[in-house]
């Protein structure tokens, strides 16, 4: 299992058309005003592991090319349809969701004509392979060097957009501690809303497996059963299974109305719950069972589990306790009768 160990961030300021080197951070990085508007906002920089994230909030009115110059793969998306974004790579206005590969020879090429918000992420092709070889051609980086410029439909746009926005949202609170297999399910996360964006190309060629949908939900369940439901991310069944994410999700889409990130959301909720229900006193905190399942959004994870179970972590948590004191007190007077 891949550990993450660790989380850093910082936040840096935009105050002129000086600071826009900080938006890209390329060697070389050319900046022309086209406007009036001088340059204004903040980039965040995380290091999640081993992937760095770089999320921007930027007025500006500009035409910016910026050279890559490094070996990891960087992943590009527009977050939000503020303002205008014009891309010199696709020839086409950017719309949120859009993803841009960004490797060593490219040029970032844009022109920005107003509000965006914006995100980068950066990996090593080992963990981009880790995370999406079985979809990329079963590791074969010449898969990611195919294209530049993904374009998934509408309605997965909007749902990669809004997941990286939490993410970034989360992050930019004073007081954010993430750790243990938390922090490995926030990076998978990241890592995870790009490659859907990548991977749902409205481009690439669909395929069909050969088990119907029904099918290769069981083998999927089957294949899940056999495994700690804290340790497993979409990837991994990919892998094990060797199946693409758009057969995995069109699977349980047909056959459970869901995707399948949302239905192991669901296996780790209800693993949750029946933790929660064997905690005696004290011994475990809602939040240490809670981040053990990899829910780093505290306060998200609540509301999930409230919808889903009809009451609130702690409640469940205070109802196991007691029912676990009446049985040591049952347990007490039988053994006092004997």
């Amino acid at each position: 299992m891949h550990v993450v160990s660790q989380l850093q961030v910082r936040q840096v300021r935009i105050d002129g058309i000086e600071d826009m080197r900080r938006v890209l951070d390329g060697p070389y990085t050319s900046c022309v005003a086209m406007g009036s508007i001088a340059p204004r906002g903040s980039v965040l920089h995380a290091s999640i592991g081993k992937v760095d994230l770089r999320a921007g909030q930027l007025s500006a009115d500009v035409r910016i090319r910026a050279d890559i110059d490094a070996d990891n793969i960087a992943f590009s998306m527009k977050l939000r349809p503020d303002a205008p974004l014009f891309s010199f790579r696709s020839g086409k206005e950017v719309l949120p969701g859009d993803i841009f590969r960004l490797a060593r020879g490219d040029v970032s090429d844009v022109r920005i004509a107003g509000e965006i918000r914006y995100a980068v992420i950066c990996l090593s092709t080992d963990l981009l392979l880790q995370h999406g070889g079985e979809d990329a051609l079963r590791g074969d980086m010449a898969f990611w060097e195919q294209r530049q410029w993904f374009r998934a439909p509408q309605e997965i746009r909007e749902l990669i957009a809004t997941s990286v926005s939490g993410i970034i949202s989360h992050l930019s609170e004073p007081h954010c501690p993430v750790t243990g297999p938390a922090l490995r399910q926030l990076q998978a996360d990241l890592i995870e809303s790009f490659l859907w964006g990548v991977l749902s190309d409205e481009c690439r060629p669909c395929e069909r497996h050969g088990l119907s949908s029904a099918a290769l939900v069981r083998k999927v369940e089957n294949w899940v059963d056999g495994r700690s439901a804290e340790t497993i991310q979409i990837a991994d069944v990919c892998r094990g299974l060797h199946i693409s994410r758009r057969t995995l999700h069109r699977a349980f889409a047909e056959t459970l109305g869901m995707g399948p990130s949302h239905y192991l959301t669901r296996r780790r909720l209800t693993a949750v719950r029946t933790e929660l229900r064997r905690c005696h006193g004290g011994a475990n905190t809602v939040t240490d069972i809670a981040t053990k399942y990899g829910f780093w959004q505290l306060g998200r994870f609540a509301q999930q589990y409230r919808r889903l179970f009809g009451e609130r972590p702690s409640e469940t948590l205070g109802r196991g306790s007691k029912q676990i004191a009446t049985l040591d007190r049952r347990g007490a007077r039988a053994a006092a009768w004997n």
